[in-house]
């Protein structure tokens, strides 16, 4: 029975879910810690001034999120199809990347988040907290983003312990500081701020570590193979439509602070913690949207539109599963998750009112990371843009109407129905990708 349920598919997408998961976990469980620490001193200014500063700090990384996941479905294809040098190559153009975008990065910062703050409106107090947080984070950039370099490059080569390796001792270095600096120390919001820098300096040399054999063989590393034109322009191609596609996934994630500061400080301290908790599954699903990448790469590195076929079969099943599981652990554990993030009273029961939307939310997302994943690992750049495009639209629509009428709920109604559509329209773009392996 057990051998009919789990498919040898099934066992390898497992097999390289759990590392990512519990990887991927410890993110928001160090944003979680951040918002403990702060949200335990009492003050609504400074726990309002973390929401801000850690929400749009986050965005403004994870606009550089797309050389994650350009990364990861090329070199699982270039593995597939057994091309060294152009494995080696591929973390080299990501790694010049990153740091050419964090340099610029920390040079434009003072202008970028005077226009981010211009036009928000949240509290002064929050305001100055948050900006004050994000000018000693930035200083980090460079090291910051090459991260997602290594991390996707990583999980393209299969080594999913090294990821877990890396981001755990991370973020787990980070939560430690945090405690150090905030509750022992006493440096409120900068103490986070500190704490976060400390560890992606170290991150980013255990990242080198990790890749030295690639980084540092001169029979792989090839000057004219980095800086070829024709790979540089499709490398290029491709994380254009995944940066306007995460571009837009980034704005629907800021529209929780965006309308928590027209909302009030209460609601927007809320709607922070609500998308910490949030967060965790998503986080949680996308161990399996990951794994998706890594094996629809090497399915069409290897040309084998069969093992494609079982690949989507398997991370949808699991992915429900797990969503599943996840939603009902929420709605039963939700009141004690809250209570752990926060002491006040006001916003607690605001975040009461809206764990059932924090159950279904893995349920109806589900999909929407798991063809994400599939259509990442297949480098199928203009499909996922054009998806984006059309379901960032209806959620458009759903803010226009719904937020008047239902504010936050109508806000959290827009985002569900912001990723069903998102499921729906990838969805109807898999045949690009079988018309992919009938051309080749």
């Amino acid at each position: 029975m057990h051998e009919q349920l789990l498919t040898k598919v099934d066992k390898r997408i497992l097999a390289l879910s759990y590392p990512i998961i519990l990887a991927n976990i410890s993110i928001p469980l160090l944003g979680l810690t951040d918002t403990a620490v702060i949200g335990h001193l009492g003050n609504l200014d400074v726990l309002a001034g973390i929401s801000m500063g850690t929400v749009l700090i986050g965005s403004i990384y994870w606009f550089f999120g797309f050389l994650r996941m350009g990364v990861t479905g090329l070199v699982a294809q270039a593995r597939g199809a057994n091309l060294k040098v152009e494995i080696s190559s591929i973390l080299a153009r990501g790694l010049i990347i990153a740091f050419i975008g964090g340099i610029a990065l920390f040079a434009c910062h003072s202008l970028l988040f005077s226009t981010i703050f211009y036009y928000l409106e949240g509290g002064t107090s929050a305001e100055k907290l948050a900006m004050k947080y994000m000018s000693i984070r930035v200083i980090a950039a460079p090291f910051a983003i090459s991260i997602f370099v290594f991390v996707g490059w990583l999980f393209g080569m299969g080594k999913t312990i090294h990821s877990l390796l890396l981001l755990v001792s991370v973020n787990v270095l980070n939560i430690l500081l945090d405690i150090i600096f905030v509750k022992l120390l006493h440096f409120g919001i900068a103490g986070v701020a500190y704490a976060t820098i400390l560890s992606e300096f170290c991150g980013f040399a255990l990242g080198i570590l990790l890749c030295r054999k690639f980084l540092f063989n001169k029979e792989q590393i090839k000057t004219k193979a980095i800086f070829l034109s024709k790979k540089w322009r499709s490398f290029i191609v491709l994380n254009i439509n995944i940066v306007i596609r995460s571009t837009l996934l980034q704005s629907v994630f800021l529209s929780y602070l965006i309308f928590g500061t027209l909302f009030g400080s209460e609601i927007l301290a809320a709607n922070h913690i609500l998308l910490q908790i949030t967060l965790l599954s998503a986080y949680a699903l996308d161990g399996v949207a990951f794994s998706s990448e890594i094996l629809v790469g090497e399915a069409i590195g290897q040309r084998r539109v069969q093992q494609f076929k079982k690949v989507v079969r398997s991370a949808l099943k699991i992915g429900f599963i797990f969503s599943c599981v996840i939603g009902v652990s929420f709605y039963f554990l939700g009141f004690l998750l809250i209570d752990l993030l926060t002491s006040i009273e006001s916003v607690r029961l605001i975040c009461y009112d809206f764990i059932f939307w924090i159950s279904i939310m893995p349920i109806f997302s589900a999909f929407s990371y798991i063809y994400d994943g599939i259509f990442l690992g297949a480098a199928r750049g203009k499909e996922i843009r054009v998806a984006m495009i059309q379901s960032f639209s209806i959620f458009f629509i759903c803010i226009i109407v719904l937020v008047p009428l239902m504010e936050n709920r109508g806000l959290w109604t827009s985002i569900l129905v912001f990723n069903v559509v998102r499921a729906i329209t990838l969805w109807t773009k898999l045949d690009s990708i079988y018309k992919y392996f009938s051309s080749n």
